[in-house]
């Protein structure tokens, strides 16, 4: 028997490494990556993910390297937002700044630079300069929830739980779907003493992605609500959880 392979079949090591990737096999997937980047070098997104499969496994020099390349050769916002994590990680918060104003010039309608600048400006005992920048980032593009997000966790931190809770709204308007965030903006109505709301919010998290440390925040929540019998009943299933991955 002749077996045909058909155009529709044929994907490029770029493509196949993005199988591999979601299947778990990131082995596979750095390999097929290394052969993308033989065969067309000025793939940026090709070593970007490579970079990131290596962080994981704690080459981060590599990933560093990678980034670096990716930037040299073109615009890629993403890897020069890692590299700036990636340096600020090593303690060169200067250095970190440096590449994130960086960023603010090269992609001038971008909000992540801006309200990554107001976290590191927060890291360094700052108060004044943050809310600036969490602003600029806002004012640049109106649209991008995680700023409003972060900016809402920064004020419901620093007690301004009004302006907190109206930019927290904001966020979860713009991202229905991202369980993080969901989570994020249960802990500043919590925070504001808004127990029921961050109960809907907590819910909502977990409709999305069932994890652990929602749970957690859950039961929290829902005994500042009064509803002890409620926590026992999932603070049990967390247990039993925890108990399984111990034996595991």
């Amino acid at each position: 028997m002749i077996c045909i392979t058909t155009p529709a079949l044929a994907v490029t090591p770029f493509e196949l490494a993005q199988r591999y990737i979601n299947s778990g096999q990131n082995t596979e997937a750095r390999r097929a990556l290394e052969s993308e980047l033989r065969m067309r070098p000025k793939n940026l997104e090709a070593r970007y993910n490579l970079a990131i499969l290596l962080e994981e496994i704690g080459h981060s020099d590599q990933a560093q390297a990678l980034y670096q390349k990716n930037i040299s050769i073109g615009r890629h916002l993403p890897s020069l937002i890692n590299l700036a994590a990636t340096v600020r990680s090593q303690g060169d918060t200067e250095q970190s700044s440096l590449l994130l104003k960086k960023a603010t010039r090269l992609f001038r309608s971008e909000a992540t630079p801006w309200y990554l600048l107001a976290q590191l400006a927060e890291s360094e005992g700052r108060t004044i300069k943050p809310a600036q920048l969490f602003r600029k980032a806002i004012k640049t593009d109106p649209m991008n929830g995680f700023a409003y997000l972060h900016y809402a966790d920064f004020q419901s931190r620093h007690k301004r739980h009004d302006l907190g809770l109206k930019n927290s709204a904001k966020a979860s308007r713009l991202l229905p779907e991202c369980a993080p965030c969901w989570r994020k903006c249960g802990e500043i109505y919590q925070r504001a003493g808004k127990y029921n709301t961050a109960l809907n919010a907590y819910q909502r998290s977990l409709a999305i992605n069932p994890d652990q440390e929602t749970r957690r925040q859950l039961v929290t929540t829902l005994r500042s609500l009064g509803q002890n019998k409620r926590a026992d009943g999932i603070q049990k299933s967390l247990d039993t959880h925890q108990k399984h991955l111990i034996k595991k």
